[in-house]
């Protein structure tokens, strides 16, 4: 069982009246707020000696675990925080049937002694270990990336970091590096009156076996999780979400005006040239640290017919974010699959350590969390969805134009297909 003293540190952080309601914000502040050093290839000797530390950690305080059903892959939680465990079951459609082994596990374990945060994977037993952290979004992460090592080596099922949408009963897939609009963009097809949302992560698109050299079905692409983690400073260009918001889980909102660094003059905001919503009444702010997320469950937006899990690929397009490249592109398949092996891309802010924001990094199948990457079969799936498959892809630019002209480039592209 866990200690009180964990539990207490759920914190509310505020209160918020709303008509007749109190609103309590479900917010816990994590001690890393963003992803810790990892080992994505751990040895035997080391991971076994750290697990063996966390385990007994574990025996100490007590811990909490979960099976989770990641496109039939069973991944197994076990941890003694209470803000991973609650993340996690709320995140994912979970396995109720104790009698069924998981095919990968992870464990999230809090205060070990002598071992700064950091986050260990050791490929041979499919096993992950998180020490000291509890930033949600890399444990989430990391689940997806190993479902999609199991799944892409036995099961013949590409993943792609990337936001899914339906317009008129045809589906994209959105692949671009943070920051560059992904979610922005799928919650733009969401809200218009023939949009449905998918997911804002992550997709699995199995492929038959063996692969047909002209195919006339569409691949399916399916979201492995129920709710969404978003970026909660989405709440800023989207208003209506802020009520959405208050009653889901978040992590890390700023819930302290001095806690922010946007604050102009003594009550202007930078980010939206208005006042403060602290100098408005407000005991929270969304946007006012660029990675707090909140967990929200996809039929609390705008109900459950907007959603859908799984998508036809009858579309992809990639997304970069500059102020040289044409407003759009028409891509070859080795011409998109030249731009997504490579990965290129501008750190902006929320995306990785503050001291890389401006910088050009690099992320294969602008997917950082493939926790083993095969490039010749990431680039094998692609080239057979692009060619075999007849796949239209496009590069859009959000640094030269709008929202609302990229959202309808996307859906012109669509209406063609």
């Amino acid at each position: 069982m866990l200690t009180l003293t964990s539990v207490l540190k759920w914190n509310i952080w505020g209160q918020v009246r709303l008509g007749l309601v109190v609103v309590e914000l479900k917010n816990y502040k994590t001690a890393s707020k963003a992803r810790v050093k990892a080992d994505k290839k751990a040895s035997t000797q080391v991971f076994s000696s750290l697990l063996a530390k966390a385990k007994e950690k574990l025996t100490m305080t007590g811990r909490l675990s979960a099976k989770a059903n990641l496109n039939g892959i069973i991944v197994e939680l076990i941890t003694n925080s209470l803000h991973q465990y609650t993340f996690w079951t709320n995140n994912w459609w979970l396995v109720r049937d104790e009698s069924l082994l998981p095919h990968a596990r992870v464990y999230s374990v809090i205060g070990v002694d002598g071992i700064e945060p950091s986050a260990y994977y050791h490929p041979e037993t499919n096993t992950a270990l998180f020490v000291n952290t509890e930033y949600y979004g890399q444990c989430k992460s990391w689940a997806l990336g190993i479902a999609a090592a199991i799944l892409e080596k036995r099961f013949n099922t590409l993943s792609v970091h990337g936001a899914t949408a339906l317009y008129k009963n045809k589906g994209v897939i959105i692949i671009a590096p943070t920051g560059t609009g992904k979610t922005t963009q799928s919650f733009k097809i969401f809200m218009s009156e023939h949009g449905k949302i998918c997911g804002d992560d992550w997709a699995y698109i199995e492929f038959p076996d063996p692969i047909p050299s002209k195919a006339f079905e569409p691949l399916i692409a399916k979201q492995p999780e129920k709710a969404l983690y978003m970026r909660s400073e989405t709440q800023r260009e989207n208003p209506w979400l802020r009520p959405i918001f208050d009653v889901s889980l978040n992590e890390n909102v700023v819930t302290e005006k001095s806690e922010c660094t946007h604050t102009e003059g003594v009550d202007m905001c930078r980010l939206t040239g208005k006042r403060c919503v602290f100098d408005e009444g407000e005991s929270w702010c969304y946007y006012a640290f660029e990675n707090s997320r909140t967990l929200v469950e996809r039929e609390r937006l705008l109900g459950p017919e907007k959603v859908v899990d799984s998508i036809p690929v009858n579309l992809v397009v990639l997304l970069r974010r500059d102020s040289v490249s044409p407003p759009m592109q028409r891509l070859t398949p080795d011409e998109a699959i030249s731009i997504l092996r490579k990965g290129e891309y501008m750190v902006l802010p929320g995306a990785g350590p503050k001291e890389k924001w401006g910088t050009i990094s690099y992320e294969p199948w602008y997917n950082p969390y493939l926790l083993e990457l095969d490039n010749s079969r990431q680039e094998f799936f692609f080239r057979a969805m692009f060619q075999n498959y007849s796949v239209p892809c496009i590069i859009l630019n959000t640094g030269v134009e709008s929202i609302e002209e990229t959202h309808m480039r996307i859906v012109e592209e669509l209406e063609r297909q």
